[in-house]
């Protein structure tokens, strides 16, 4: 059980779309702002936007029936 259980499929794929145009809108809007002397930079940090998109992912994924692949490690 993920942190997702609780939603519906209809829920998480609204929520997963509106991360992917979250994270899509960040990685293309601008970044700076400037106003004569006046400047503001903004951070792109999507690591967190990912990681819940990967999460919700990973819930429809478990709903589904697919299961996840994990590597084989050889000792």
């Amino acid at each position: 059980m993920g942190i997702y259980s609780h939603h519906t499929v209809e829920q998480l794929e609204q929520l997963r779309a509106s991360l992917t145009q979250s994270l899509h809108d960040r990685l293309t809007k601008p970044t700076a702002v400037g106003s004569g002397d006046r400047n503001a930079r903004f951070d792109q940090q999507t690591a967190e936007i990912r990681k819940e998109i990967a999460a919700v992912c990973a819930e429809l994924d478990a709903r589904a029936g697919v299961h996840t692949h994990r590597p084989i490690y050889v000792v």
